[in-house]
């Protein structure tokens, strides 16, 4: 039995993250991982879906050439180039990961835990591979799991997950997404610019429900525009292959039919170990945890997806750090005040085209929590950096409280949207004020412009405007 002062189960964003804090602070720490360093983010998520997304970015350019003044290019598509350069670039930072953990010492063990059990000084944890560990302190972050619907089975074939579809190596002529959220609406938005004809199949009544619902709208004309089929308030019953299609039942008595279906209705908790002379409280399948990350079991931790709080890559990445600080400071004696994450002021960020990204409140929610708010706007068609990128689609929407003047919310859909959202969340999270932040100076021409004028617009002062 090998012993640690710290055993990470799980090497996705957050679990190999945090080893890695740990051994800066030099804590001893293993990681048990049964599958591949990265997580579902980079080899099955974030990483592969945004080189598609580049991808898809320079075939809307090249399609469009004779707006820049360049000749008209006939373009003949080669996913199967395409599907190799994504599984390069996911090789390489696997890589790059695995050889930080080699250069820090850091054991990197390909086990599946299968069980926690509780000792008088800490934890034993019993793998599938007939191996134990022992260490103090755990930090469970074994990620999530694509769900279903019932009696649908996912096959990877003709039913896949969003990892089940990067695995394909050819395009489909025709893809049925059963899903409207992030994921679904990602592959949705590439697939259709690779030529694929898609169609949206959305049980809630709008797209990207979690969104603020003018950005919501905005996308839908948007996948309209790009040919997308999108059909909302709608279920699907049943799932049949007949005559080299997949037909789709859907609760309106009608039908889709498509060569390939992709089934993105969400993610559970993944955490099946066993627990033995403990018990974790829970919520839902999710692990319940406090401020410091800390479970109802003293000495272990959870973080990511587990715990269900937001489902993202750096959400797991952050609670990961904060779990080192406070496991730190109990083995260091190095006292730090918690961090008191705030999840609505972490950024979130939906890869369509065009790209949408949003942090804070809603326009919805933050009347529900301060009553009368302001809020400001200013669309990417009056930029002129937009306007040279023939990128003017979108806009950008401040939100703030009419009686502080205190920034609450930031949505954007257009170009960049990801890149530019990050100064939106300093600015919330500093709680910085419509008046304070236009003492800020944006460079030009630039698209943060955007930014600029929406603050602005919250005091009516938005210069370009109309």
């Amino acid at each position: 039995m090998e012993k640690y002062q710290v055993l990470v189960i799980g090497a996705g964003p957050g679990g190999y993250e945090a080893a890695i804090r740990l051994s800066q602070y030099g804590i001893s720490t293993a990681v048990l991982e049964k599958e591949r360093v990265g997580g579902v983010c980079l080899n099955w998520g974030c990483i592969p879906t945004k080189t598609l997304v580049k991808t898809a970015e320079l075939v809307d350019e090249i399609n469009d050439s004779a707006t820049y003044g360049l000749p008209e290019l006939e373009l003949k598509l080669n996913y199967r180039k395409i599907w190799e350069r994504k599984n390069t670039i996911v090789e390489q930072l696997v890589k790059g990961i695995e050889y930080l953990y080699t250069k820090r010492k850091i054991p990197l063990l390909k086990q599946e835990a299968t069980s926690i059990q509780k000792q008088d000084d800490g934890y034993l944890v019993q793998t599938a591979q007939g191996e134990s560990f022992f260490a103090p302190y755990i930090i469970i972050a074994t990620g999530s799991v694509s769900k279903s619907l019932p009696g649908i089975i996912i096959d990877e074939k003709d039913i896949m997950s969003s990892s089940g579809i990067l695995m394909m190596d050819a395009l489909p002529k025709s893809l049925a997404v059963v899903g409207g959220g992030v994921i679904g609406c990602e592959f949705a938005s590439i697939f259709a610019r690779f030529g694929v004809a898609v169609s949206i199949i959305e049980f809630l009544p709008r797209l990207l429900s979690l969104e603020d619902e003018e950005i919501s709208k905005r996308i839908t004309l948007m996948l309209k525009k790009s040919g997308i089929k999108i059909m909302t308030k709608t279920g699907v019953e049943s799932i049949e292959k007949a005559e080299g299609e997949m037909i789709l039942k859907l609760n309106n008595e009608s039908e889709v039919r498509a060569e390939k279906v992709l089934l993105s209705v969400g993610r559970a908790p993944s955490f099946e170990l066993e627990t033995q002379g403990f018990e974790l409280e829970r919520a839902r399948r999710a692990i319940a945890i406090d401020d410091s990350m800390q479970s109802s079991a003293p000495g272990i931790y959870a973080i990511g997806d587990v715990t269900e709080k937001l489902q993202l890559a750096h959400t797991a990445s952050k609670q990961g750090l904060l779990a080192v600080e406070h496991i730190a400071s109990q083995i260091l004696g190095k006292v730090k005040p918690t961090t008191i994450l705030n999840y609505a002021n972490i950024p979130r960020c939906t890869f369509t085209y065009p790209e949408i990204a949003s942090v804070g409140l809603t326009e919805a929610e933050a009347k529900e929590t301060y009553g009368e708010i302001i809020i400001g706007k200013f669309p990417f068609s009056a930029s002129g950096k937009a306007m040279a990128m023939s990128a003017t689609q979108g806009f950008v929407k401040s939100i703030a409280r009419k009686d502080t003047g205190a920034l609450v919310g930031m949505h954007i859909i257009g170009p960049q949207a990801a890149e530019l959202i990050a100064q939106g969340a300093i600015m919330i999270s500093n709680h910085m004020t419509a008046e304070s932040i236009e003492d800020i100076v944006f460079a030009h021409p630039t698209l943060s412009e955007a930014i600029m004028e929406s603050i602005e617009d919250l005091r009516e002062l938005s210069i370009h405007k109309l």
